[in-house]
């Protein structure tokens, strides 16, 4: 054997060893994302991988990872901004997951990710009860994904380090393996240590590498398939060494996979997001509501009409105007949709409104009097809200309520009797979306009134039937932060039956009467 050849065999050995205690030491870099699920069961499940990780990998904060993913978002799009985020960050794996509660039990799903590419290798499934995963489930997750990390000793997605170039056909193979005999039929993923064949003539020279995962590779296929890592298949684990995999929990629907890939692939703001879903893309789930509160002003105008002989000598009352404040409230506990949906369900309603500033006149032959008017009332009620679909919602309901009417120190001229209405009665609304928060509706109610106050005294009018009836029409249009304007217009008529034995009823011959009235009012609320 010439020098010339000893000294190429030794540098191709220092070669091979440097290179392969250099892969066998790379830190095992890794980013545990927060899992997605119920927040206490993601919180338990992200817990338990990182007890059955244990200490054995370098575990990156996620706040690194999402920093240097924004910032590579900025250079570059696609495969070439997974690259870039991994090389900042220096992550070799991405380990998200989510929890699905099915009652006792919980499936926990742990999907691995290359960093560089951010292909995802595989999705590995444990049940997890709500404290954690007992000591077997941890050590059933440990031992799978250790199975699928072993990528990061292989090196994939990783870029060749560099290394002389030696054409491994003119080496001539002389002398045993350095690894074991068993070893051999048990093919792996390639690694970058495996680019070198070390040789030599005299078996007792061959260098030793370092025992590691790497050394376990099929020697026989390592020249055809060293450029074909993804062809390489796993063979079956020796007897008396734990399964990569134990039994499977039952697999993810195809729908759940490719919607929770989506968000990592496409996240939230990503120009490609809104090139694979469209406008939608930037749709950020809400919460459904289930309070609203709104306040604001109204005007309105009320006549009080009397059936009468042409010639009666009744004060007349036709379009009187008032205007004052009010406050709504509705609260729909359990609505039917928890996530971008409407108030619907059992609800409950309440509002309030007084007159502020509302004045009537009255021509008393020689003086015109001017008398305070005091509107005011307040209302309950009960619904139930169905959304027909994305664009109808209708609601039936039922509420008590009480209304007053009073002309405050007027004189016996002014024959126009206070009024105080207590009511019972059913209402229907239906409500369009014109937008995905906009609405137009229509209502009717109809109601019997209880108790009409001193209308119905036998100074006045005497017992009087009544009941009544309204009309409404309103928009809803949303502000910022859940804020909005509601703006209404209703009509409501009051239809009255005299049965005689009042004074007004028997002198002036009154038959009956209609007490109309109708507002419109426009409220900014907030809804929560």
């Amino acid at each position: 054997m010439s020098i010339t050849t000893s000294a190429l065999r030794l540098a191709l050995t220092a070669a091979a060893l440097c290179a392969a205690t250099t892969a066998d030491a790379r830190p095992r870099r890794i980013v545990i994302l927060d899992f997605d699920g119920p927040r206490q069961l993601a919180d338990v499940g992200r817990s338990s991988v990182l007890s059955a990780l244990g200490d054995q990998y370098d575990v990156v904060a996620t706040k690194r990872w999402e920093q240097a993913k924004t910032t590579a978002a900025q250079k570059s799009h696609g495969p070439d901004q997974w690259a870039r985020a991994a090389k900042q960050a220096g992550v070799d794996a991405i380990i998200e997951g989510w929890v699905q509660d099915e009652g006792r039990r919980k499936l926990l799903n742990v999907t691995i990710r290359i960093a560089s590419t951010g292909k995802e290798l595989d999705t590995v499934q444990v049940r997890i009860d709500k404290t954690g995963a007992t000591t077997e489930t941890t050590r059933q997750l440990q031992s799978s994904l250790d199975g699928v990390l072993d990528f990061i000793d292989a090196g994939l997605g990783d870029p060749p380090r560099a290394l002389p170039e030696i054409d491994v056909k003119d080496v001539k193979k002389i002398g045993p393996s350095s690894s074991p005999a068993g070893d051999d039929a048990r093919p792996r993923r390639r690694s970058r240590s495996d680019d070198v064949e070390v040789t030599s003539d005299d078996p007792s020279r061959a260098a030793p590498r370092p025992a590691s995962k790497a050394d376990k590779a099929d020697k026989a296929d390592k020249a055809d398939k060293a450029d074909k890592p993804e062809d390489v298949k796993p063979d079956a684990a020796p007897a008396g060494d734990p399964p990569a995999h134990e039994a499977k929990p039952p697999s993810v629907s195809t729908a759940d996979r490719e919607t929770h890939e989506i968000e990592i692939l496409f996240p939230p703001g990503s120009e490609e997001r809104k090139d694979v879903l469209g406008v939608k893309a930037e749709h950020v789930p809400q919460k459904t509501p289930r309070f609203m509160i709104d306040g604001g002003g109204y005007i309105g105008s009320r006549s009080l009409i009397w059936d009468a002989p042409p010639d009666a000598n009744i004060t007349p009352f036709a379009g009187i105007s008032t205007k004052g404040f009010q406050v709504n409230a509705a609260i729909y506990p359990f609505p039917l949709k928890p996530i971008d949906g409407v108030l619907s369900g059992v609800g409950f309603t309440a509002s309030l409104h007084h007159s502020v500033g509302s004045t009537v006149e009255f021509d008393n032959v020689d003086t015109i009097e001017e008398y305070v008017l005091n509107q005011n009332g307040w209302e309950l009620g009960v619904h139930y809200r169905q959304p027909i679909n994305s664009l109808v919602t209708i609601d039936g309901g039922a509420f008590y309520g009480n209304q007053t009417f009073e002309i405050v120190d007027t004189s016996q001229a002014f024959e126009v009797p206070d009024t105080k209405y207590s009511y019972l009665g059913a209402s229907a609304h239906l409500d369009l979306a014109i937008t995905d928060r906009a609405t137009v509706g229509f209502g009717a109610r109809y109601f019997t009134v209880l108790d009409s106050g001193d209308l119905a005294s036998t100074d006045w009018f005497g017992p009087v039937s009544a009941s009544g009836l309204g009309l409404e029409a309103s928009f809803q249009v949303p502000l910022p932060a859940n804020l909005y304007v509601r703006g209404q217009l209703s009509y409501q008529r009051i239809s009255l039956e005299t049965s005689g034995g009042g004074q007004l009823t028997d002198d002036e011959a009154v038959t009956g009467g209609t007490d109309s009235l109708i507002v419109g009012n426009v409220n900014i609320g907030i809804a929560f």
